[in-house]
């Protein structure tokens, strides 16, 4: 049986003095006072289907190709629906209402506008950096996911390049490896302030990325046009369903409502009621977080659900739960940034330590720094 993945360290390895690691002061969770202006979007659960019913006929793609630095492959290669294609659908929608249309001033003008719309729509500088730190730790066996249990939880998805990285490894390893994918689940769970963000955007790169790691006598184009047929779509809910798979979403603010409806929802997305067996298996659950501590007024509320679904998902002698949030040092103009986040995150209850920094590759020390946090709650006592 694998072991869970550990990346180098725990809670006792942590030392003051290294720079991104912080003392902790164990809290409650609380989530913060809603401030005045628009109210915050409930969370809500949406189904694979429900999702995939909002798909046109046809969908434009192209591919992002990110260079790795451990791999039998060049490059990673993950199929995005194209932004204008987006656009032209959500123009074309009579009733562009049926998710929410506050999503689709942003859509037109490229602009996060606080507690409307979060920028989901555009892919955000650091889920490169995520998605490439996931295949690399993938390639080097610092992060091993076959043969448990597994849930990830993507906060603030977007276009969902980390959670397509790790979609196209278990695909493509369901059929290399089938006896170690077979009898373990996988959930993944992509959540975006924005429904419609979730429905046209995430939910199709993730159907391309599926579909690009099928086996096929042509190599899979770079770019084209998909059509988009009921079969297909229902096909794909089923083979995901065959090899383990669960594909959720949610769309609505982060705070305790949200933890809620994630930890009332099993790994089969039904209601908690796991037969013994199951319950014997070891469970890893990775929550991956990408530009999300770019906004003070949520730094808060963000810090707050990542250690509940930590806590949550690692409740089991032989459970493991940790967190990777990708960020800029600092988000000028804005306010936020790693030195926030730590800050909250230390009077709260967990810990974070940098597994990797932007100014340690190739061209590194240009431009805003960037690094990946590995988060954990820090134990009592």
């Amino acid at each position: 049986m694998a072991q869970p993945f550990s990346f180098g360290f725990d809670s006792e390895d942590l030392d003051e003095s290294v720079e991104y690691e912080v003392s902790a002061i164990a809290g409650d969770f609380l989530d913060q006072p809603v401030e005045q202006g628009c109210p915050l979007s409930e969370p809500r659960l949406h189904t694979l289907e429900e999702m995939l019913s909002h798909l046109p006929s046809s969908i434009t793609y192209t591919t992002h190709q990110i260079p790795l630095a451990r791999s039998n492959l060049d490059a990673l290669c993950l199929p995005r629906r194209d932004l204008f294609d987006i656009r032209a659908q959500v123009m074309a929608e009579e009733d562009p209402s049926s998710l929410d249309s506050n999503a689709t001033a942003g859509l037109l003008s490229d602009d996060i506008l606080s507690r409307v719309y979060e920028g989901g729509f555009k892919t955000w500088e650091c889920s490169i950096d995520l998605a490439k730190y996931i295949s690399d730790s993938l390639a080097a066996g610092r992060l091993v996911l076959l043969g448990m249990d597994t849930r990830i939880i993507e906060l603030g998805a977007g276009t969902a390049l980390p959670t397509a990285t790790l979609l196209q490894y278990f695909v493509l390893n369901a059929r290399s490896f089938p006896s170690a994918t077979s009898s373990t689940r996988t959930h993944i769970t992509v959540a975006d302030y924005n429904a419609q963000v979730l429905a046209l955007a995430t939910i199709p790169n993730l159907l391309l990325t599926f579909l690009s790691a099928q086996p096929t006598s042509q190599p899979w184009p770079t770019e084209g046009d998909i059509d988009i047929s009921s079969a297909m779509t229902s096909s794909f809910a089923t083979a995901l369903h065959d090899v383990g798979i669960h594909l959720s979403a949610i769309a609505g603010a982060w705070g305790s409502d949200f933890v809620s409806l994630l930890s009332n929802t099993s790994t089969d997305g039904r209601a908690n009621d796991e037969n013994a067996a199951a319950v014997q298996r070891p469970k890893l659950a990775l929550i991956l977080a990408c530009e999300t501590i770019y906004s003070p007024s949520s730094i808060r509320a963000f810090t707050q659900t990542v250690l509940a679904l930590l806590e949550a998902n690692s409740k089991m002698p032989t459970d493991r739960a940790v967190a990777l949030v990708a960020a800029k040092r600092v988000y000028f103009g804005v306010g936020g940034g790693i030195d926030e986040f730590l800050a909250v995150l230390a009077e709260i209850g967990g810990y974070g330590r940098c597994v990797w920094d932007s100014s340690e590759g190739e061209g590194g020390g240009h431009g805003v720094g960037r690094c990946i946090l590995e988060v954990g709650v820090r134990p009592v006592g």
